[in-house]
């Protein structure tokens, strides 16, 4: 349950930061707790009210070696940095060092003594975008990352070291930028060796690079962008997790269908039709974080040959764009 939301808000060219509801932070000092991290962290950053309404303040505010509370939350989380300017009004896929705004981050208050108020990052959203990350699946793929680093250490040096300073940054309990910079050396180095992208998983990374490319995954997919659309493909081949979602909207609609063209199998080939519908990840694959849990709601239900049209173009087209493609 969201207990305060903390909100990107333009002011003054850079814009600030506000919190709802109203009476949430004011008067107190906030830490941050990273549970899956084994650390909390104080944001050195105050609720108050500016000119009758909720702002947060940080201690000292011209001093740049200490991050403000929706930037230590994303450098602790490994994102790349946000921009305090909404510049373009609009956000390019994967995310880039201010290359977006914060729209809004949600926080559990895990504890409250009027005095300090420590919050649990539960998710957040990008201006211009109806993006939302899950803070909580994050930061627990980044623990994994961190238990299993002598591993992705013996295959990708440079990367274990850097994941190691950022946990070693991280650890240290302070609000620093070198946090902001630790993270930044990993994004990089993933880069350079798996491809642009937003995921917060090595491990994962690490285990969909390895598994082979199938002939009907390189016949639709190409072998463009061979991390991101691999780990795309076997979202999309989870067989419980389609099972569960083709069961889901069977239920919900009577019988299924193609979401696209509106083709129902099972009125030519009866209950063998259901064959014909396969699971499509609604989330475009610049977006897809493998590190977070995928839900029966992020996946759609298309004919085969739809499904092949909707991923034969790069960027993926929506799966309503797909009966537009036709003469």
């Amino acid at each position: 349950m969201t207990d305060v939301a903390v909100r990107w808000r333009p002011s003054g060219g850079r814009g600030e930061y506000e919190y709802v509801p109203a009476g949430a932070l004011e008067d107190r000092e906030i830490y941050v707790s990273f549970d899956p991290l084994g650390v909390t962290i104080p944001a050195e950053v105050r609720g108050v009210k500016a000119q009758g309404k909720p702002r947060l303040r940080k201690f000292e505010a011209d001093n740049r070696q200490k991050l403000h509370l929706p930037p230590l939350v994303i450098a602790v989380a490994r994102l790349p940095e946000p921009r305090r300017q909404d510049l373009t009004r609009q956000v390019v896929f994967p995310l880039e060092k201010k290359g977006y705004v914060l729209d809004e981050m949600e926080f559990e208050i895990a504890e409250d003594d009027g005095d300090h108020v420590t919050l649990v990052p539960l998710r957040m959203s990008i201006l211009n975008s109806d993006f939302t990350i899950d803070l909580e699946d994050r930061l627990n793929a980044i623990a994994a990352d961190w238990a299993n680093v002598s591993s992705i250490s013996a295959r990708h040096p440079l990367l274990g070291k850097a994941i190691t300073g950022h946990a070693n940054a991280v650890q240290a309990g302070t609000n620093s930028s070198s946090i902001r910079q630790a993270a930044d050396q990993v994004i990089k180095l993933q880069s350079s060796e798996f491809g642009e992208s937003n995921f917060g998983s090595i491990t994962a990374l690490d285990r969909a690079t390895a598994k082979p490319m199938t002939e009907t995954e390189a016949d639709i997919y190409g072998r463009e962008g061979r991390t991101l659309i691999r780990v795309h493909a076997y979202k999309e081949r989870d067989r419980k997790l389609v099972v569960t979602a083709k069961k889901h909207y069977k239920t919900q609609w009577g019988e299924l269908h193609c979401e696209s063209c509106g083709l129902v199998p099972s009125t030519l080939y009866g209950g063998l039709g259901d064959s014909c519908i396969e699971a499509h990840h609604r989330t475009p694959i610049a977006e897809l974080l493998p590190d977070s849990v995928t839900k029966v709601s992020d996946l759609a239900m298309l004919c085969a040959s739809c499904h092949r049209i909707v991923h034969s173009t790069k960027p993926i087209l929506n799966i309503d764009q797909v009966v537009t493609t036709q003469p």
